[in-house]
């Protein structure tokens, strides 16, 4: 399977991550798809994994407003 350069741009330009790692690069739906919910310095986070192999998986993390936290809370969602 070759990789589609054009499709990959268009994905991550877009922000579409689930369909990049699984469509795309081939990694498998997540065995759990419910999202979690933290909160962090009065602001609620919610993570899901969206793609794993072997393994290893992939989250994403978005926050209720929407904004991109800063480096702080990043290291306490990353905890």
């Amino acid at each position: 399977m070759s990789l589609n350069f054009q499709r990959t741009r268009d994905l991550l330009y877009n922000f579409q991550f689930s369909d990049l790692f699984i469509e795309e690069l081939g990694w498998s739906k997540p065995s759990r798809q419910k999202p979690v919910t933290l909160k962090i310095e009065n602001n609620t986070y919610q993570y899901q994994k969206i793609a794993e192999l072997s393994g290893v998986a992939i989250f994403e993390v978005s926050a209720k407003d929407g904004k991109i936290p800063d480096a702080k809370a990043r290291v306490a969602i990353h905890q």
